[in-house]
């Protein structure tokens, strides 16, 4: 009975995929949605509305810029535009009484084409004037201040989503031959002391052949109000 005793127990321990102490693995928190937002166009900020660490919802005008030039412009190309569809609504008249040839016509429509084009451009160029947020979230960085004049392309702010949050782990590659998707591990934040639950959602494409190391992602189960990114904790397996 003794020796059947020790045959299961040695027999249990081969089965184990690595011992308890060494199952446990850094994670780093990440949002799920995150974006650098940069200028459009070249202007000057007229108004910041949410600055480092505020929360905003969807839709939400978080920088406007002071586009009067862009919305002159707007105004001459839509008269530009207006007379070119008058033009072409004449020029069509006289087209069926057959007092201007089909050249001439053809002309005025390509000219009425290219107004409307340029009336599209102008007024892309006055919506870029007030950057919306895609979703709700929180305000992470900020890189101008009002009244500063930007060029395109310029960055503006760092924002990231208000979903669940993400963790970002690198396991053994071993690991494969036991650990799945949907995997149920605990994280313990180094800044709280918190454990928080949360699930393996996917599996690095790719082993890294130097460190025999892979890359995976755990989400966390639900929006906990201490958890931040970029804090950082020990995943337990």
């Amino acid at each position: 009975m003794k020796l059947l005793f020790f045959i299961l127990s040695v027999s249990l321990t081969l089965l184990k995929p690595i011992n308890a102490e060494e199952m446990e693995a850094r994670a780093l928190v990440n949002a799920t949605e995150k974006v650098s937002i940069s200028s459009e166009i070249a202007a000057r900020v007229k108004n910041i509305n949410f600055l480092l660490g505020d929360a905003f919802k969807k839709g939400d005008v978080l920088v406007s810029f002071d586009c009067d030039i862009y919305k002159a412009q707007r105004d001459v190309i839509k008269a530009e535009y207006t007379s070119a569809t008058i033009q072409l609504e004449n020029d069509k008249e006289l087209l069926d009484m057959k007092s201007i040839g089909k050249l001439q016509y053809q002309l005025t429509v390509s000219n009425h084409e290219k107004a409307k084009a340029e009336l599209n451009i102008a007024n892309f160029n006055v919506d870029r004037c007030e950057i919306i947020a895609p979703y709700d979230g929180k305000v992470t960085d900020v890189y101008t201040s009002v009244f500063t004049s930007i060029e395109q392309r310029q960055p503006l702010m760092d924002i990231v989503g208000d979903g669940l949050l993400e963790a970002e782990i690198v396991v053994p590659s071993s690991w494969l031959k036991w650990l799945k998707k949907g995997h149920a591990v605990k994280i313990i934040i180094d800044e709280t002391g918190d454990t928080l639950d949360a699930n393996v959602i996917s599996l690095g494409a790719t082993v890294d052949a130097v460190s025999q190391t892979i890359e995976l992602k755990a989400q966390f189960n639900e929006k906990y109000e201490t958890l931040i990114p970029g804090m950082s904790g020990i995943v337990k397996f």
